[in-house]
């Protein structure tokens, strides 16, 4: 595919909202499909390799819930870390943040667990792991299954108004 700022639509392997919310952005950004890779994607692992990318360019995008009330916020980083909850719920100003149940990714952002995408997801804050800064692009969820988003990771935080800070560990 092309990177592209604006055009025809990608057909149902974009959720609806991040579509709409990068079209209208004027960014450039590039869909990937796991079904148009050379081999099975089964993993992040998988997909860095068949685009021939770092792996921490595959990042994965997680719904976070406070534990003490129905504050939310969506964190972003590469695939191979994990979050910081501590850090995350300093940041939030909470006393605790755990992941969100699936039923709340449904609610909340009508995302399936494994399409998770920090894109359109309205008031809910986002925040980018400062690790990702450093590569000239990295891939998010579409908010479907199966599909990724290849974008700057400038514009990432652009787009979704988030806010760069250390979540990783």
């Amino acid at each position: 595919m092309m990177w592209r700022s604006e055009g025809g639509r990608v057909g149902e392997a974009v959720h609806e909202n991040v579509e709409a919310v990068l079209e209208g952005s004027g960014v450039l950004y590039q869909v990937h499909l796991h079904q148009d890779m050379p081999f099975p994607i089964r993993s992040p692992d998988d997909f860095a390799r068949a685009l021939g990318y770092d792996m921490a360019r595959i990042t994965k995008t997680l719904l976070l819930r406070a534990t003490d009330g129905q504050e939310f916020c969506l964190v972003v980083l590469s695939s191979n870390k994990n979050t910081d909850l501590g850090m995350v719920a300093e940041l939030l100003g909470v006393k605790r943040v755990q992941m969100a149940v699936k039923d709340d990714l449904t609610r909340v952002l009508g995302h399936p667990p494994t399409g998770v995408s920090p894109f359109g997801a309205g008031s809910i804050p986002v925040l980018l792991d400062e690790g990702i800064m450093e590569f000239p692009s990295v891939l998010v969820g579409a908010g479907e299954v199966g599909a990724e988003i290849e974008i700057s990771p400038a514009a990432l935080e652009d787009v979704t108004d988030g806010v760069t800070v250390r979540v990783a560990m």
